[in-house]
């Protein structure tokens, strides 16, 4: 029988990590470095089985969020709506009378039944700002879900993102992370790239008390409610956050620079005076002569990364990059991540 203790599920749901507490977050980061140094040992008994659905693509979420289920002893399953399955219709109170031919909550219901536990990647519109901002489509999921749902990247946030970087930095700088000259500098892509990973890595970094410069040009700021509380976690440290136009600057003195590229908000309102203005930027991008200012900073990206176009190959080959060892982190860090939903 399917039974379903809401609060009991709702509290190992993983939407973002300003919802949960400094103590969880930090017992998260030494975790995974403890996955990373292979001290954690985890019981080999059967642990259930995962659906990780994928309405976007992926290639590390994707595979390390399989690989850290079969660490665990658990079974994942692969589900790509479209790809052998239905396409979703979101909305409420609509007539269904179209192509989309299951609703996301009979189809999350239905998952609830088959899996443990649910990995979910939804990226952002890009058409509705309010609703990206507040989560909407996704918490939509958690709504329809009984069992514990993972973000593997939302609307605004990517959770298993940031507890990687931060348990990465943990590891380079041996725990001393507070104050250090941390960089998110944004490059040029041909593209709008949604906002998460940016959101994630600025509110990582001022929650490890590190010292924050976001270098952008002007009209591609991010959102003020993220600007505010990465500013508290900031202050909380006795650190700031402050932000610059110019990319040689921020560099200057950085411990970290972490490149990444975003859409300007315009975009939700007019597409094409967006991609004009980023047009107009293309020559932010990670150079040697700009590592060079650093203070032997060293250079992370998400990835993929466009080489010679956000990144130059002389940067991305050189000994300050750091972006496979950063990849590497997103297996443990999602080994910590469902051991935690596991209870």
């Amino acid at each position: 029988m399917h039974t379903w203790d809401g609060a009991a599920v709702r509290s190992r749901h993983l939407l973002a990590w300003h919802e949960r507490s400094n103590q969880d977050w930090e017992r998260m980061v030494l975790d995974t470095v403890a996955e990373y140094q292979g001290k954690k040992q985890r019981a080999a008994e059967r642990r259930g089985s995962i659906g990780l659905v994928f309405l976007n693509p992926s290639l590390r979420t994707l595979t390390s969020m399989e690989a850290a289920a079969v660490r665990l002893n658990m079974h994942p399953t692969t589900i790509i709506p479209g790809q052998g399955t239905w396409s979703f219709e979101w909305r409420d109170g609509v007539v269904m009378n179209a192509d989309r031919a299951e609703h996301i909550r009979e189809a999350v219901g239905v998952l609830s039944r088959y899996f443990r536990m649910l990995g979910v990647r939804s990226f952002a519109s890009g058409t509705d700002y309010a609703a990206d901002r507040d989560e909407t489509r996704f918490r939509t999921i958690l709504d329809a879900a009984t069992v514990p749902v993972i973000s593997l990247e939302s609307a605004f946030y990517h959770p298993c993102q940031a507890l990687a970087d931060a348990g990465m930095l943990h590891h380079r700088f041996k725990g001393a992370t507070a104050g250090r000259k941390f960089v998110l500098a944004w490059a040029y892509h041909p593209k709008a790239l949604p906002m998460a990973v940016p959101n994630s890595a600025l509110l990582m970094a001022t929650r490890m008390g590190m010292n924050v410069t976001v270098a952008r040009p002007e009209g591609f700021s991010l959102d003020p409610g993220i600007m505010e509380r990465a500013r508290m976690y900031a202050s909380g440290h006795g650190q700031s956050v402050t932000e610059t136009t110019s990319l040689g600057t921020a560099a200057k003195d950085a411990e970290v620079i972490y490149a990444k590229s975003w859409g300007a908000p315009l975009r939700y309102r007019d597409p094409e005076a967006e991609a004009q203005l980023r047009e107009r930027h293309k020559q932010w991008r990670i150079t040697e002569p700009l590592m060079a200012h650093t203070s032997r900073g060293v250079l992370m990206h998400c990835l993929p990364v466009r080489r010679n176009v956000v990144i130059d190959d002389a940067v991305m080959d050189g000994p300050q990059a750091v972006h496979l060892l950063q990849a590497e982190f997103r297996l443990h860090a999602q080994v910590a991540i469902l051991a935690r939903a596991l209870g």
